[in-house]
Parts: structure tokens; sequence; C-alpha cells
């Protein structure tokens, strides 16, 4: 299987972003350490470095991750529900009334340009070439000791694996079927085999993912955020071109994509924050004290 030349840039930038973060992080450290003892403490500066490493509690963190991503409705709040409300209702909305209108749009709107577009961006969404560019990105750092790209690359393979599952789970229990298959937008096989695998989308979920990881763990440089979400829905529109999904496919599979890696992401804090720290100085009749 050959590896798509942008994947390739890919690796390239995410292994450069990980040794300047690594340099940066070495930096703020240092930096935090030689003002602590005149200036009080902020949360930044409190906090410590704790890559994800590829050991038992790292492999044990699946079955953890996975079961807080399952179970994190129960906890949600207001603010939480409000988010999946919106997403739900739009869905719902473009299942009711715009996934045939943008289903024909799309393919009668198709050109050579947007063929060629389809395919460069494509690759994002398939999980056989993330599964090979997140182990190199791993790999990159074990063989130069760098922590940043050690964990982004552990952390691409946690999100697309249990993306990969949980994605799975619905889709077979919905079998919705394609625009492809020739069906209307509301057909709906339930599970059979064999399969249909149009709800969600796989594609959605998997580039949403990914651009996740890296937009959380890059988000210092302001421009990677952008850059990711919006390859991430280029694939979206790309599955439309190729009449593969319905519109609510790719709007439910983004979000799962995004919200999964998300949590991942959080559960496995890079600066774990601790008990802000503060710097007192007291003066008493034998001199002064400095209390930290």
């Amino acid at each position: 299987m050959k590896l798509p030349p942008y994947l390739i840039l890919l690796f390239w930038l995410l292994t450069s972003a990980g040794a300047y973060a690594q340099i940066s992080g070495d930096s703020l450290q240092t930096d935090s350490l030689t003002q602590a003892v005149v200036l009080p403490l902020s949360e930044d500066s409190a906090r410590r470095y704790e890559p994800v490493k590829p050991n038992w509690t790292y492999v044990k963190s699946y079955w953890y991750d996975t079961k807080a991503v399952v179970t994190s409705p129960f906890r949600w709040k207001g603010q939480d529900w409000a988010k999946a409300g919106t997403i739900i209702g739009v869905a719902a909305l473009s299942y009711a009334f715009a996934d045939g209108r943008i289903q024909k749009f799309s393919q009668e709107h198709k050109s050579h340009f947007t063929n060629t577009a389809s395919e460069i961006v494509d690759p994002l969404g398939n999980g056989r070439y993330l599964w090979i560019t997140s182990g190199l990105v791993f790999l990159h750092g074990q063989i130069f000791h760098n922590d940043k790209t050690t964990r982004v690359g552990l952390l691409i393979l946690e999100s697309q694996l249990i993306n990969g599952v949980l994605g799975q789970v619905v889709k077979l229990a919905a079998g919705r079927k394609r625009p492809w298959d020739g069906a209307r937008p509301h057909e709906w096989a339930g599970p059979q085999y064999p399969p249909f695998h149009s709800f969600p989308s796989g594609h959605a979920q998997t580039s949403f993912a990914l651009a996740t990881v890296i937009a959380e763990e890059f988000k210092d440089i302001k421009a990677v955020p952008i850059i990711s979400y919006s390859l991430a829905t280029l694939t979206c529109l790309s599955r439309l071109n190729a009449n593969a999904h319905w519109f609510s496919d790719l709007l439910v599979g983004a979000a799962m994509g995004h919200f999964i890696s998300k949590t991942i992401v959080r559960r496995h804090p890079e600066h774990p924050l601790k008990k802000r720290s503060k710097v007192a100085l007291d003066f008493n009749g034998q001199g002064a004290t400095l209390r930290f």
C-alpha cells in the first residue's frame, strides 16, 4: 500500500511541531524555576510535564477511556446537553428536509476539480493510512527521545481505535443505505448481513478524530487548529462528492470523532493542574520567613 505524499508531509509537520513543542516546554520549565522565588506562581508554572508513554498504564487506558466516553452523557451538564442537542437538531433537520437535496446538488455539480480535490483529502479519513502515519510519529518520538511526538502518536492511535470500534457498532446497528446504493434518504435496514454502512460516516469520524488530537496538542500554534479542522471538513465534503454519504451521516460522524477524541485527550493531561502555589513573605521579630 503506497502512502500518499501529503501524509508523509503530515508526518514531517507533526514531528517538527513536536520538536518545537518539546524545546518550548523545556524553556518554560526553566523560566518557571528561576522566577518562582520572586513571583506568585501562575497555574501554568505550577504544572508538570507528564508525557503519555507506551507502558501498561497506557494500554489499560483504552478500557477506561472507552468506558468514560460511553458513560459521559451521565456526567454532562447543561452546556454539554445544549451542544449535543444542537448537533442532533441540525442532523435531524437535515435528515427530514435536506439530505436528498444536498445529495442531488453535490452530484449535479461534480467536476474534474471536485473529483481531484476529493482524491487528495480522502486518505485523511482512511484509517489504514492514519495507522501508518501515527505509528511513524510514535517511532520518531521513541528513536529521538521526543516526548511530544511519542504522546501525539499514541493519542492518535488510541483515538482512531476507540472511534473505529464505536463507529462500527453504530453503523452495524443502524444499517442505513448509502446514496450510491440507489437508496432514498430515509431507507434503513438495521442489523443484517451484508450490512449497510452509511450512518455515521467513518471518514468524517476518522478525519475529525485526527484533527481534534492535532488541534488540541498544538493549539499554541494558532494556525494548526484552523488547518486541521479545515482539512477534516474538506474530507467530509469529499464523501458527498463521492456519493458515499448523506449530509446527516457526516454531521454525526464528525461530532462523534471530535467529542470522543477530545475526551481522550483530556483524560491524558499533558500538564496536570496541581494545587495553586503561592509565595508569601512573613516578617517577625527574628527576621523574615519565605513560605511556598
